[in-house]
């Protein structure tokens, strides 16, 4: 996979979390993975190395959203 494709990836996983983190508070979310509010905020920074498959599994559970499309889609919610 090329550095580009995997930028994107990146780009588009950490854009799907901030669309769940304006749908839903960041305490309420932190408090779901049993985290800091700071804890959150700086997993975000890098979330596909800081955040567990557990907890992308916990959040697209919580959030009502295919994990799939949590890691490879574009979401889009109401």
């Amino acid at each position: 996979m090329k550095a580009t494709e995997i930028q994107k990836d990146h780009q588009r996983l950490l854009n799907n979390l901030r669309l769940i983190q304006r749908n839903y508070r960041v305490s309420e979310l932190s408090e779901l993975l049993g985290i800091s509010i700071n804890t959150w905020t700086n997993r975000m920074k890098e979330p596909w190395r800081k955040f567990s498959y557990d907890d992308f599994r916990a959040i697209s559970s919580y959030c009502k959203v295919e994990f799939s499309q949590l890691m490879e889609g574009t979401l889009q919610l109401r």
